[in-house]
């Protein structure tokens, strides 16, 4: 009878080990999550069902299919998608059960960050703040506990960045919850997490890292080369996935390499199984158009039928509007131009240029238009070409001026004449400080870059500093963003 006893209860403890939560971040669920990183959701999702069955207690798949509901609302922008992705996101945070693992907390404070990003993304700036201090704690608790788990440094080190890039006008809210942020400190954890698990089975994170880096270095970098060489990093992974083909051509676009962009762009196919990144659509169009190929027409056209989000539509249509003037066709570009206040929203920086140009009525200046599109895609010698010699009779309104001394200093200082692009920004900033337009803080802003590369960060620190004094300009936003990164590099020579 004695005997009889301990064998049922062996086979009860036995059954109930099984069914024990745990964290097991097996093949199976590293070939997942590789799937879904690279948008293979059917792929990922037919992993995770295997691994469900055959390992019922692995709780990973939780975090792992909202990775899934995380990536379609943030690409697709669609409200049926965020919808769910909350609705799930909350089932799930109380189906994880507490477990002696690394990825208990870990788990908990990436869907927590997941849902932080798309408050920002839907500008729900005072909810998503509170729960920037959640994931703090948890992760930092996580830190603690387990000192050796590498992904930690995932989510601090994108936190610090993106504590510390909020805009000015916002900084009251991370006062509120109590936190510090800093690009630079955020940037290393992450470079020091790309080397740390090169060799380990976290290795399948490269890509996110990647994707991480690749964009805070070409936003708040003032060095080209830094998030080239990190761009060029995502080159081998393109073909099989469309987030590094944005990582990409992305970096490459904003350096002035638009023909290295516009290789990767034309890539035409679509990793196999892949959902749409219809966004990819207009990055082509804009990059051809940056090249003045006027093929983007169809490119911007098909971004509008295929993409039903919130961002970039209001953008899409001022580019094709810029198309049909460029062509000389001034009613196409009015019929086109109006669409923009009636379509979309404004709440990035793209689509608040495209409203204000709908609703001032003006056609914009065919002469510094085409320069400026050539500018934009490293085509330096064109764009100067186009501005050289003309008289100011070409450009009659105060706008155009300050645009003018504006253009002529940028291609000067990408053509490496920094003393003469110097006095072309000094002249924008004192013409147009005033002013509604961005050219004077960003004229500011340049400056910062110029005296912080001479390493005379005095000078360096006044103009960074001017530029976060100047208010209500376009671009208010991203231009003090790179403005306090500037200030914080210097903080730190």
């Amino acid at each position: 009878m004695l005997r009889f006893v301990i064998i049922i209860c062996f086979l009860f403890l036995k059954c109930s080990t099984n069914v024990f939560p745990s964290f097991d971040f097996n093949e199976r669920m590293q070939q997942a999550y590789l799937n879904i990183i690279r948008l293979k959701f059917d792929d990922g999702k037919a992993l995770l069902e295997k691994e469900k069955q055959a390992n019922p207690s692995n709780q990973l798949p939780l975090l792992y299919l909202n990775e899934i509901d995380f990536l379609k609302a943030f690409i697709s922008e669609e409200k049926n998608d965020f919808d769910l992705f909350t609705r799930n996101t909350n089932e799930r945070l109380k189906q994880i059960k507490e477990e002696n693992s690394p990825f208990y907390l870990y788990s908990r404070a990436e869907m927590m960050l997941q849902e932080v990003m798309l408050k920002v993304k839907y500008r729900d700036f005072v909810s998503a703040s509170m729960e920037f201090r959640k994931i703090y704690k948890n992760i930092d608790k996580n830190s603690g506990l387990f000192p050796a788990f590498p992904l930690n440094k995932k989510i601090s080190g994108f936190l610090k960045v993106l504590i510390g890039t909020v805009p000015k006008d916002y900084e009251w809210l991370v006062n509120l919850a109590g936190m510090e942020g800093s690009v630079i400190g955020g940037t290393n954890e992450l470079i020091n997490l790309l080397h740390e698990t090169e060799a380990t089975v976290y290795r399948v994170y490269k890509e996110e890292i990647l994707f991480y880096l690749s964009n805070i270095q070409s936003s708040f970098s003032k060095n080209e080369e830094t998030a080239i060489s990190t761009a060029e990093m995502t080159r081998p992974y393109c073909h099989e996935s469309l987030l590094m083909r944005y990582c990409f051509s992305n970096v490459m676009m904003k350096t002035g390499k638009n023909d290295d962009a516009l290789h990767i762009l034309a890539d035409s196919s679509m990793p196999k199984n892949s959902y749409p990144f219809y966004f990819l659509l207009y990055k082509t169009g804009l990059a051809k158009l940056r090249k003045l190929d006027y093929s983007c027409e169809k490119d911007f056209q098909n971004f509008i039928i295929h993409f039903h989000g919130r961002n970039n539509i209001r953008s899409a249509y001022q580019k094709l509007s810029w198309v049909y003037l460029l062509k000389g066709d001034q009613k196409k570009y009015y019929d086109c131009i109006a669409l923009a206040k009636k379509t979309g929203n404004d709440f990035i920086d793209e689509d608040k240029d495209a409203t204000i140009e709908s609703e001032s009525g003006e056609l914009p200046n065919v002469i510094l238009l085409r320069a400026r599109l050539l500018f934009d895609g490293g085509y330096y010698k064109q764009a100067l070409t186009g501005i050289a010699g003309k008289s100011n009779n070409n450009f009659p309104r105060y706008k155009d001026q300050l645009e003018v001394s504006y253009r002529f200093a940028r291609i000067l200082q990408k053509m490496n004449e920094v003393d003469k692009a110097i006095v072309y920004y000094e002249q924008t900033l004192k013409n147009g400080e005033a002013s509604k337009y961005y050219f004077a803080a960003n004229s500011a802003l340049l400056l910062g870059n110029i005296y912080e590369e001479k390493n005379e960060f005095s000078k360096a620190k006044n103009y960074y500093t001017k530029c976060l004094s100047l208010r209500n300009h376009e671009y208010q936003n991203s231009i003090d963003q790179k403005a306090q990164a500037g200030l914080e590099r210097i903080k730190m020579k």
